[in-house]
């Protein structure tokens, strides 16, 4: 992953809608050392958790990828769950840094009280109580983000991420995927988002989020950034930036297939 970004480090990745911001890989990059330093520097080290939990945004992957440049684990959190979630998923993989948005921050933040646990709360975004991603980013010089290594793999079916089932029947369960598995999704040509403006909905805590972003940065997509699943924003995005590639539900499928909003033709795979 991290030669990925230095072979195409003035490529653009990253589109953010919201802001029409665009980030190169070697913005995204420079985010990703920056905050694998800070978590160097919180004592973060080889198979310690790292926990997210935020929707579809431009900085969402930087503390999962940071992680795996210093061999931690990540681990998506759902930013809709409830408290008694909250503390079931707190307890099962016992994170040492979660970074949240300020929807879910709170949930979060009463779960850690009631356990009386230890994790480092990050922000996207801004709460007192917090520390603020862009703060971390603040915290490494240039000369650290420059003689930054990775840490070389030990062992290829070690951990790289802790996912979690749907809940459906039960509380989640982890589902462990190793460094080998990543490795495999990178390398799968079945499908190609090279040079393609890619858009889905799903954020990490789908396995479709982990797998969509781990494609885009090795194959070289054009990832279009959009919070949440909207038929006419949608039908928008598809229009105004040439999406080629869409991931979505089926049920979304049909709502978008159905909604009034019309689309000119175009070549598009689903």
């Amino acid at each position: 992953m991290y030669k990925v970004f230095f072979y195409n480090n003035k490529k653009f990745i990253q589109l953010d809608t919201i802001t029409e911001e665009t980030f190169t890989y070697a913005e995204l990059q420079d985010k990703i050392v920056k905050c694998a330093l800070w978590l160097q520097k919180q004592g973060v080290k080889s198979n310690d958790v790292i926990s997210v939990c935020t929707n579809n945004q431009p900085n969402s992957i930087v503390p999962c990828i940071a992680a795996s440049y210093i061999n931690a684990i990540f681990n998506p959190w759902n930013e809709g769950m409830d408290l008694p979630t909250a503390l079931h998923v707190l307890q099962l993989t016992k994170p040492k840094v979660i970074f949240c948005n300020e929807k879910s921050s709170e949930v979060i933040l009463r779960a850690i009280k009631e356990k009386n646990f230890k994790s480092i709360v990050v922000i996207f975004g801004k709460r007192d109580d917090t520390i603020s991603f862009s703060d971390i980013l603040k915290s490494c010089n240039d000369t650290e983000v420059s003689n930054f290594h990775y840490i070389e793999l030990d062992d290829i079916k070690q951990t790289s991420c802790i996912l979690h089932s749907s809940g459906t029947t039960g509380m989640p369960k982890g589902v462990e995927l190793s460094n080998y598995t990543m490795l495999f999704i990178s390398e799968d040509n079945n499908f190609d988002l090279a040079n393609l403006p890619t858009l889905w909905f799903s954020s990490l805590y789908w396995i479709s989020g982990v797998l969509l972003n781990v494609k885009a940065i090795t194959q070289g997509g054009k990832v279009i950034l959009y919070p949440e699943f909207d038929e006419e924003m949608t039908c928008k995005l598809i229009q105004k930036y040439n999406v080629i590639f869409l991931s979505i539900l089926v049920e979304w499928c049909i709502i978008l297939l159905s909604t009034s909003v019309k689309l000119s033709r175009q070549s598009m795979i689903y």
